[in-house]
């Protein structure tokens, strides 16, 4: 704890959620200093999450960012239920959200739900900023999909985020490796 009060040399940065159930420092095992970890309802890339991950790969040379996302998310689930009442705050996220999965159809599972938003949330990261993008594509920054299983605590490493070049709308592909 003593060698981080001077400063942060982070060796990843992580973008999760802000369930309790996903403890993103235990899950990978860290200590003071390991990691830069932003989180939000239901991992969303907002304007805040994304200038917290520049800070990390600008100002301190993170070089992987993973975005985490996990089984049974309570703001992915809210977006599938369009009745719930919600806060007004609570409304703008779940808006996002379920704007996002439209695009999927209407009938996705929770499950596929929330898999298909981490993958979706990894891209708009990296297409939402342009450090993130020419770092990427310089070889400088690693952006992966994770898919964290609650009742297994096994994470599924569903691929890196590579954006795809112009012309064209900047978009990108996710490369499964495993």
């Amino acid at each position: 704890m003593r060698a981080v009060v001077e400063g942060q040399h982070p060796l990843a940065a992580v973008l999760g959620c802000a369930d309790s159930r996903v403890p993103v420092e235990l899950l990978f095992d860290s200590g003071f200093g390991d990691l830069f970890v932003v989180r939000n309802a239901g991992t969303m890339s907002t304007t805040a999450a994304i200038a917290s991950l520049e800070y990390a790969v600008g100002h301190l040379d993170v070089s992987l960012v993973v975005v985490l996302g996990h089984e049974a998310c309570g703001a992915v689930s809210a977006a599938l239920n369009p009745q719930l009442l919600l806060t007004p705050s609570l409304s703008q996220v779940v808006g996002q959200l379920r704007m996002e999965l439209l695009q999927y159809g209407e009938h996705l599972s929770l499950e596929e739900s929330c898999r298909r938003h981490t993958l979706s949330a990894a891209a708009i990261l990296v297409h939402s900023s342009v450090l993130l993008t020419d770092r990427v594509r310089a070889g400088h920054l690693a952006v992966v999909a994770g898919y964290y299983d609650l009742h297994s605590s096994a994470i599924d490493w569903m691929g890196h985020v590579e954006p795809i070049g112009y012309p064209g709308p900047a978009q990108a592909s996710i490369s499964r490796q495993r």
